[in-house]
């Protein structure tokens, strides 16, 4: 994991789930396939119902990643 993950986990505790994909992975490749993410890094945010609040590629800073989950958990 990044190091941004540990921070939000901690932070966010379990009101949000931050899960890696490796792309590379069947699994990993069908959800990179589902939301569009052709390379990487890849990002995407769903809310608390399954709705995708932002997909896009990468890179992120930490900062720009607390503003996204923020957005999400706030719907």
């Amino acid at each position: 994991m990044r190091p941004v993950w540990p921070a939000l986990q901690a932070e966010y505790g379990a009101d949000v789930q931050l899960i890696q994909v490796d792309r590379d992975s069947d699994a990993g490749r069908k959800f990179s396939e589902s939301y569009r993410i052709n390379y990487q890094p890849g990002f995407v945010v769903l809310d608390a119902a399954g709705k995708v609040t932002y997909a896009a590629l990468g890179p992120y800073t930490p900062d720009e990643v607390r503003t996204l989950v923020e957005k999400a958990a706030a719907n």
